[in-house]
Order: C-alpha cells, then sequence, then structure tokens
C-alpha cells in the first residue's frame, strides 16, 4: 500500500516461571515471580501506557510495518527500547513492566513520551492515581536478544509542567538522563567507535532536530520506528501477532529474564502526514501510518534537505472529534521552538550542550 523506496527518499496459559497477563488497552507481557524479576519484585508485563490517544494506537488498513533487521545502521541505533518498571499501587511486592520507544539526541539523553514517564493506571482498575516508574531502562538499537550498545538506567525523568498538572496530548513529551553516557562509549559492533546520537554534527550521519513550517509538513511521507509489543522477535511478518503466537512468545534474553522477546524488535512504518496542527490540537501532528502499542516515544522522520529531520515523537491515536470517536490517524507531538526549548533547558540543568 505504501512505497518504502518514497518514504525513504523523503486466564492465560503458564510456563515456568511465568504466566502471560492481558490487558486489551495496553497489550501482552508476561508476570513473572520476585526471585525472576529485576528489581526484586513480582513483576506484570505489559506492552505499552495508554490514555485516550496516547499508546491507543491503530492499524490503519493493510499492516505494512517493516522490521528492522540491521538496528546498527542510522537512523535506527538512535532508537532505544524502553523498560519501564512501575510499582504496584496497592502491591509493594510487585511491579508493572511496561514496554516504550524514545530517541537518543545526546549521549545520555532519550527524548520519549510524557505518559511513559508519569501516568495513570486507573486502566488496570486502581484508584485513578498518576505514577511514575521506579526505573527506566533504555537499550539503543536493541534487536531481539541483542543488545548491541549495551543498556542504562534513567537517573532523572522529566516531563513538562503542562502534563505534570494534567494529562494533555500537546505536552505529551519527556526527557530521560541516562547514568551512562551510551553515545560517546565505543562500540565493539561499530569498530570500536562511538556511538553517537540523533543529530550528533560529527556521529549523527545527517539526522537533525529542527522545527519545520506547516506548510511544508502538510502531506509529506513520514517514518516511524520502535518497539510495538505485539510482535515477538521477527513474527509476524505482515500483521499484529494473535494471542495464541503471543502465549506462545516465552523467550528471553539469556541471563536476563526481565528482557522478554515480546516487543524486543524494532519495526518501521511508513505514511503521510494527515494533519500537522490539528484544529483541536494544534500542537500536535497526525499521520496514517501504522503504530502499535510500546511505539510510544518512538522518533517520527521525513527526508528533508537531504537530512532526516525529526518532526515529532509518538504518542498515540487520534480519534474522530464526533461518534462513533474511533481512532482515525495515529498522532504525536509535533517538534517546535517551544518544545525545543524546552528540551534544551532540561539538558543544559545536567550540563549538556544541545546540538539542535
Amino acid at each position: 500500500m505504501r512505497r518504502e523506496l518514497e518514504y525513504e527518499l523523503e486466564g492465560a496459559p503458564s510456563t515456568g516461571d511465568k504466566r502471560l497477563v492481558y490487558h486489551p488497552r495496553l497489550g501482552y507481557g508476561w508476570l513473572m515471580r520476585k526471585e525472576t524479576a529485576p528489581a526484586e519484585a513480582e513483576m506484570e508485563a505489559y506492552g505499552g501506557t495508554g490514555r485516550r490517544g496516547s499508546g491507543e494506537f491503530e492499524i490503519l488498513g493493510t499492516d505494512d510495518r517493516q522490521l528492522v533487521t540491521d538496528t546498527t545502521a542510522i537512523p535506527f541505533r538512535f532508537v532505544c527500547c524502553l523498560d519501564l518498571l512501575f510499582a504496584h499501587p496497592t502491591d509493594a511486592t510487585r511491579t508493572f513492566l511496561l514496554r516504550g520507544s524514545g530517541t537518543l539526541i545526546s549521549n545520555r539523553h532519550v527524548l520519549t513520551a510524557a505518559h511513559n514517564v508519569l501516568n495513570s493506571l486507573a486502566r488496570l482498575g486502581f484508584p485513578d492515581v498518576r505514577a511514575r516508574p521506579a526505573r527506566i531502562f533504555a537499550a539503543p538499537g536493541r534487536n531481539g536478544r541483542l543488545l548491541p550498545f549495551g543498556r542504562s538506567d534513567a537517573t532523572i525523568m522529566r516531563v513538562t509542567p503542562q502534563w505534570e498538572a494534567a494529562p494533555d496530548s500537546q505536552f505529551d513529551f519527556a526527557l530521560l538522563t541516562l547514568r551512562d553516557d551510551l553515545g560517546a562509549a565505543n562500540q565493539t559492533a561499530l569498530g570500536n567507535r562511538p556511538l553517537g546520537f540523533w543529530s550528533h554534527p560529527q556521529r549523527g550521519s545527517g539526522t537533525r532536530i529542527r522545527p519545520l513550517e506547516i506548510r511544508v509538513l502538510r502531506g509529506q511521507p513520514v517514518n516511524l520506528s520502535g518497539y510495538p509489543s505485539d510482535k515477538c522477535l521477527d513474527q509476524p511478518p505482515d500483521r499484529p501477532a494473535t494471542q495464541a503466537e503471543i502465549r506462545a512468545c516465552t523467550g528471553t534474553v539469556p541471563g536476563l529474564p526481565e528482557l522478554t522477546d515480546l516487543g524486543s524488535t524494532q519495526w518501521r512504518a511508513f505514511g503521510n502526514v494527515r494533519d500537522p496542527a490539528p484544529a483541536t490540537e494544534p500542537r500536535s501532528i497526525t499521520y496514517d501510518l501504522d503504530a502499535a502499542t510500546g511505539h510510544s516515544g518512538g522518533p517520527v522522520w521525513l527526508r528533508w534537505q537531504e537530512f532526516r529531520n525529526l518532526v515529532a515523537v509518538n504518542t498515540g491515536g487520534f480519534p474522530r472529534p464526533t461518534a462513533p470517536f474511533d481512532i482515525i490517524a495515529n498522532m504525536g507531538v509535533r517538534i517546535t521552538n517551544a518544545v525545543l526549548t524546552q528540551i534544551g533547558e532540561w539538558m543544559r540543568a545536567d550540563g549538556v550542550r544541545p546540538t539542535f
């Protein structure tokens, strides 16, 4: 249905120590016993986080997402798989592991969706109290059971004052500060050269973060990459996994049982901008590319002036404004001067000068 070249141009069963858990909006994952969980707590693993819009994605017609087989290539090496570990709101012995995506934009900063960092667990049947993850792990370029550039946990998680006050999809972006300078570390997978990051002046290889005018964005072909939780490693290639296929997705990274095969591979989608500034949410942008839970926070970019220009942070589905209020597009927070000013202030607070 879409042409890659055009866009490039630009009671569940149990197994072992785990049993499958499911939420109709968040997706699938695994509930693990205390001794197998990463933070010495029982863990429920779900595919993604959500709100009305954020995290509620849609396959729009034919599912033509494509597996990224080489995640060491640019720009895919800068796309991060996020493990979001939330404390259970009523049981201190359990935690929820949710999936998200993000973009490495400095040696130690990851741009992602705010609802990955601060969100209500009411959709799980708990009191409507907004919660932050106890821990977040970021793995750039994760490829199933391979972590070619390692991973690091976030020491600081920042959201906008507007999102802090109340969920507002126009401010659904956040910045993670990592413990380790992943972008500066020499990487065996790159011939002992540093990883770099999206917009790095030497190692970004034509990636850029710059606001584009609304008139330029309208109708443009765009790309999205991230870690959807309706895939088990490289399967299925042309549709969301069925419940039976997800039940069978029981593998993990050897020695790291918290790193499950579910939602562990990077998938790319192609589409066109539908509305660069919807009347109901003028700071947002909508597009007709496919997405699924776990894609939250992933980069949306287009080819412009020989650059891969980051134009949005992917956040969720965009509903029809009237009944039946079904999702008619996917959406993100549009990169604007105001967004970059906020991100830049956060980075400078950590002593890091932005490259955008």
